[in-house]
């Protein structure tokens, strides 16, 4: 039968496996950017991802890591004979990982296309009814948060793919590309994952609500997947051009943008049992460093739990890029205070830190994605 295996992006491995266990939760990890699912019930929400690669079907596992081309044609062949409907068929292998393995990916394609192929399966390589995927994983040599997964030997798998209905779009939906653009754009793919950190396996958020929308990255990514947003800010000008960006993006879900202080956010959308909390606070202002900005992010944390407190939050704010090494990170600045102190105070408005990790922005800086949910 084989495996369903769901390949990550090289943007990065823990993000990666943290979003797909936030949307279906996978079964087990067998290299830094591959993990298997148990089951494709619900396969269709794996299209939200921001960073999966490729979903592969009837897939199987080689942790042979002196196997050589021949050997590994030999075996695609041999599964190709229960696995690879008729019809055409392409054989695209790719290596992941930095470690690079010492394969020849294109003596595998020539090998096992040659033993495969008949006259119920012909080659196609530019349109293909068919497409044998076949991946040489090496090491993950990840410099920061290493853990077990990431140091799995080097494997080999192959299997049917599946399409992915949003593959590749996120390069459209770049901040520059919008009507509306502000430096502090929120890049597509980011807003995306943030969304999907939101989920839980077995709820989808049915409504987003974003109390400092900016220019609407994450707003934009909502509506693309269906999703209603509730968008807001302080700056009329943002909101303004928050409306424009979303009737650009052409999104099926709905949305409402509206002017407002995070003060007055539960007066304006009421309570809702199906939303979850997704926001990018302004952490380039000068004022995200005083007290004042940290009252603000504080004041978010009890409306989402007011608006909705079986829900969820995705949020990030800043600290410094040593954070990324999570030792001592107890110590560590984060909006200007040290860690310790901010989980005590995120903890303090009725929710617990599911999630957190640092992605770095430049030499002095880094963003803690953070994924908070209720503490009952």
């Amino acid at each position: 039968m084989g495996e369903i295996i769901l390949v990550g992006s090289g943007w990065n491995s823990f993000l990666f496996r943290a979003e797909i266990n936030s949307l279906v939760s996978y079964d087990k990890i067998i290299h830094p950017r591959l993990v298997t699912i148990s089951s494709d019930s619900n396969i269709n929400i794996l299209s939200k991802a921001a960073l999966l690669d490729d979903i592969l079907f009837k897939a199987e596992i080689i942790d042979d890591c002196n196997i050589s081309e021949k050997d590994i044609s030999l075996l695609i062949h041999k599964w190709a004979v229960n696995n690879l409907p008729r019809g055409s068929f392409a054989i695209r292998t790719r290596k992941i990982g930095e470690e690079i393995v010492p394969l020849s990916s294109s003596s595998i394609e020539r090998g096992a296309g040659e033993l495969i192929v008949s006259r119920y399966n012909n080659v196609d390589l530019e349109t293909p009814e068919h497409e044998i995927v076949v991946i040489l994983a090496g090491l993950d040599g990840q410099v920061f948060h290493k853990n077990e997964s990431d140091t799995l030997k080097t494997v080999v798998i192959w299997g049917l793919r599946r399409k992915i209905s949003n593959k590749n779009e996120f390069e459209r939906r770049n901040p520059i590309e919008r009507p509306f653009f502000k430096p502090v754009s929120l890049d597509a793919r980011l807003a995306r994952l943030m969304i999907s950190l939101s989920h839980k396996p077995g709820w989808c958020p049915k409504i987003i609500i974003d109390p400092f929308c900016g220019t609407g990255g994450i707003a934009i990514e909502a509506i693309i997947q269906g999703i209603d947003i509730l968008a807001s800010d302080l700056d009329p000008i943002m909101v303004e051009g928050t409306q424009k960006n979303l009737v650009w993006s052409k999104g099926k879900g709905k949305y409402t943008v509206k002017k407002c202080s995070i003060d007055n956010i539960v007066e304006l959308w009421g309570g809702h049992e199906d939303c979850a909390f997704v926001f990018d606070p302004p952490y380039g202002r000068n004022s995200w460093k005083s007290d004042n900005g940290l009252d603000i992010f504080l004041k978010a944390l009890k409306a989402a739990r007011s608006i909705n407190p079986n829900g969820t939050i995705c949020t990030m704010l800043p600290t410094i890029p040593e954070f990324m090494l999570e030792e001592k990170s107890s110590n560590y600045l984060v909006m200007g205070k040290k860690w310790e102190e901010i989980e005590a105070l995120i903890n303090s408005t009725g929710w617990i830190i599911s999630l957190k990790y640092a992605i770095k922005v430049h030499r002095s800086l880094a963003r803690l994605i953070l994924v908070c949910h209720p503490s009952h």
